[in-house]
């Protein structure tokens, strides 16, 4: 049975008039809240001298074209060759040029479960087209170019509607900023190690109580982002068109104040979400039942046993504690993964892609401000003369642009002459070019100017082929968007094991999405009698096939596909698999079946007609 929304906080006693318990769960969740807003406030403090995450904001500045820092005189240039967009979009367009070849296999290689095998494929592609997941990786990849990019994979109980009905639920895909996943208790690079990780993002009160119908109206506004600002209006006595034209004192004056604060109608609050791993163990000499029983995922706890073997979920806001269970998922991990496209092995965050290039971005920078100068003195040439030579009135009037422009001078004073213009040494464009060159290497731009650079120009082909094999940096990041790709999948495969249902396959399938085990003992679940859930999710593996990211390496394939099936050495469907062209194979073979039959009509037709 699929999760239908997050289970609220239930006393565990079922007398309310029970004070003594009442009390001690009272100060139990006093205390855990205590340590959750520690344990957060730790986490933002770890954060805080971090460079890639204190350069996001100056990243996007540069994106932007704010790239300008030093206050300078209004005079003087302060032109933006905003190369460092186009390197952005290039890379960018480099790294999504994607359409993943993935499969997801049983470990085991049972024959038995070569239908669950089938039909867990034809659900990832399904899924993988209707909800936005290219999308969502491009934004990972985005944030992946400042720093490490975080994502989280989860059951969304609202992720089709906000109905609470048990079919608008699905696996959701999220990009998330990367200041917005904190890790504590971090033994390796790997997240999975942390002793907890804590997800924080700002949500609605409205959302929060569709999650959470019983705690959630607990939750008050965060004052800061439940305000916003508005410029003053005119008093009534005063025309707005006049209004408008007074400086901000004679706004006050006229009795109105800088800004209005106004409550929003959507009044918001923090959430955060702490999954962490907890060695509590059951200390009573009864078994427990940790989770709702109309829950997917809740399992019994025999005394002296682990209660958290799958790790434990708190989410509070504003200082109310919304839930505390159970990790609900089978794969026993936290839910979250991070893409770092230049990850090392030395430091928590990723090395941003883009740092670099804002500090060759100021370099030429500088240079076009140089050469922009120097280019408005020959334009505007300096007069020089004596100050005795020109009447000061005289000489504020005079305008080099104007023509046959004739000037007046004293005889008696050396005669005034226009300033040479300056001089540009070679190696200022030169520093420029190579500033340039350096940067394009990074992205792929390069490999394609030396290509065109050469005497015979290489076809389209040979010039993809060559941004990509030239280009080691986006190999690399490629190599590394494959990896989030296939942690990602191996979490939504277990995901689709334990929460699509008979009813949710057979909606996305038709009847293609039953399997034997949906009339056993759990009817509807796919996990066959004998198997826990732990451990079947356990036997599938997802991946992505090496190099299927970059589009050139995928078109490398087609013409040996082509030449083996005129070989007769593969199939048809095999040669439809590695076109991936979403052929519908039924519809196909019917129209071949057709054109067949059509064929020998004809034939016999004219066979016949030779005859008489």
């Amino acid at each position: 049975m699929a999760l239908v929304g997050y289970p609220e906080l239930i006393a565990n006693t079922r007398d309310e008039n029970d004070s003594t318990q009442v009390k001690h769960l009272t100060d139990y969740y006093n205390k855990l809240g205590q340590w959750c807003d520690a344990a957060k406030e730790e986490a933002v403090a770890s954060t805080r001298d971090v460079p890639e995450l204190n350069e996001i904001a100056t990243c996007l500045d540069y994106l932007a074209g704010m790239q300008w820092r030093e206050q300078m005189p209004s005079y003087r240039a302060k032109p933006v060759s905003n190369e460092i967009l186009s390197m952005f979009w290039e890379t960018i367009g480099l790294l999504t040029d994607i359409k993943p070849m993935f499969h997801v296999t049983d470990l085991g290689r049972d024959s038995k479960f070569s239908r669950h095998q089938k039909l867990l494929n034809q659900l990832a592609k399904g899924w993988a087209k209707t909800s936005r997941f290219e999308r969502s990786l491009a934004f990972c990849t985005m944030f992946g170019m400042l720093t490490s990019a975080p994502a989280k994979i989860w059951w969304n109980p609202f992720a089709r509607g906000y109905s609470g009905d048990p079919m608008d639920g699905d696996i959701s895909f999220d990009y998330i900023p990367p200041n917005s996943l904190l890790r504590l208790g971090i033994n390796s690079n790997d997240l999975q190690e942390d002793e907890c990780v804590i997800y924080r993002k700002v949500q609605t009160l409205e959302w929060i109580k569709r999650m959470f119908p019983r705690m959630g109206p607990l939750v008050r506004p965060e004052e800061a982002r439940s305000k916003y600002t508005v410029d003053v209006q005119a008093p009534v006595t005063v025309m707005p068109q006049l209004f408008q034209q007074l400086s901000p004192g004679m706004k006050r004056l006229m009795g109105a104040a800088d800004k209005n604060v106004i409550e929003s109608v959507y009044p918001k609050a923090e959430v955060c979400e702490y999954w962490m791993k907890d060695s509590s163990r059951n200390e009573s000499t009864k078994t427990v039942l940790m989770g709702p029983k109309e829950s997917a995922w809740c399992y019994e706890v025999k005394p002296g046993k682990m209660l958290y073997p799958r790790g434990r979920l708190v989410i509070r806001a504003n200082g109310v504690t919304l839930y505390d269970e159970p990790s609900p998922y089978y794969h026993r991990r936290f839910p979250f993964s991070i893409l770092g496209l230049y990850a090392v092995p030395w430091q928590q965050y990723a090395l941003s892609v883009i740092s670099p290039w804002m500090k060759q971005q100021d370099i030429m920078n500088q240079i076009m401000a140089g050469v922009l100068q120097c280019v408005k003195k020959a334009v505007n040439p300096p007069l020089l003369a004596p100050k005795t030579a020109i009447h000061p009135e005289a000489l504020r009037a005079i305008d080099s642009s104007k023509p046959n422009l004739k000037i007046s001078y004293n005889s008696m004073a050396t005669a005034p002459a226009w300033g040479n213009p300056p001089v540009v040494p070679p190696y200022v464009l030169q520093a420029y070019m190579m500033t340039q060159k350096s940067m394009r290497e990074s992205s792929g731009a390069q490999a394609i100017g030396d290509a065109l650079s050469k005497k015979q120009v290489p076809s389209g082909d040979s010039l993809e082929k060559i941004q990509f094999t030239k280009t080691t940096p986006v190999r690399v990041m490629g190599r590394n968007i494959e990896d989030f790709v296939n942690d990602i999948g191996g979490m939504w495969t277990a995901d689709a094991i334990q929460f699509y249902d008979a009813g949710r396959r057979v909606q996305m399938l038709g009847m293609s999405g039953l399997v034997p085990e949906d009339v056993e003992d759990v009817p509807g679940s796919m996990i066959p009698d004998g198997f826990t859930g732990e451990d079947f999710v356990r036997r599938w593996h997802f991946f992505a096939d090496k190099g299927s990211l970059l589009n050139v390496q995928h078109q490398e394939k087609i013409p040996i596909a082509f030449a083996m099936r005129k070989q007769r050495d593969i199939s048809r469907d095999t040669l439809f698999d590695i076109l991936d062209w979403n052929i519908d194979r039924k519809k196909n073979a019917d129209e071949l079946a057709e054109e067949g039959k059509t064929l020998m009509a004809a034939q016999a037709a004219a066979h016949a007609k030779g005859h008489k």
